[in-house]
């Protein structure tokens, strides 16, 4: 996929891939006042879909046995920050269908499903493929992957994703596209994450 970068322009700020589609509006500076609270200056409102590349993967069909048969995982190996890989399933997937399912070290993958919110960081060289009930996300510019993967911890945590649906709830793509999520530039995202993963590793050694 060609990589997209991601322009902000001055108040009221829009975001752009390159290209010239506009993507959005975005709130900044002072007025940056969402339900969620203030955001510092140089910070943006953006959606998720303004920053990631997002699709689900291949639903499970008994009766299509077209392609190659191929390991896949879905939420039952999906857990926050980790994957268990050690009971994984198979079904065929065509060529079309592993460019759109395959997950490549850096993705950011979101549970549509079950507890639904739930991520974690594909770090592995090796791909992987992925079921319906996960959403992978691919950034379309530089970006701080683990500080996106914090938002939604915190977002889930603090009941601030909401899932839809009669019975079994699920995070949509048209939700998950709409997500509000703050945009800090990419230095400040990379000292959030150091912070956060300095004061984490204390609590563990705390709870010992």
């Amino acid at each position: 996929m060609l990589e997209r970068q991601v322009f902000v322009s001055a108040e009221p700020a829009t975001v752009t891939h390159a290209g010239g589609r506009e993507a959005g509006k975005i709130r900044t500076g002072r007025a940056a006042l969402h339900k969620y609270g203030m955001i510092p200056e140089s910070w943006k409102w953006c959606y998720v879909g303004d920053i990631f590349q997002h699709n689900t993967g291949k639903a499970l069909n008994g009766s299509d046995n077209s392609g190659t048969a191929m390991t896949y995982i879905t939420t039952s190996n999906l857990y926050w920050n980790h994957f268990e890989l050690d009971k994984l399933k198979m079904m065929p997937f065509t060529e079309t269908e592993v460019e759109k399912c395959t997950v490549k070290k850096g993705d950011l993958l979101v549970c549509e499903g079950g507890d639904y919110g739930r991520a974690a960081i594909w770090s592995s060289d090796n791909p992987m493929r992925i079921q319906n009930h996960i959403h992978r996300l691919r950034p379309f510019c530089s970006i701080a992957i683990k500080y996106f993967y914090y938002i939604f911890f915190l977002y889930k945590n603090a009941g601030m994703i909401s899932g839809k649906g009669i019975g079994i709830q699920g995070l949509s793509s048209n939700v998950l596209h709409r997500l509000k999520i703050p945009l800090p530039p990419l230095a400040e995202q990379k000292r959030i994450v150091a912070k956060l993963e300095e004061l984490l590793e204390l609590i563990g050694k705390l709870k010992k």
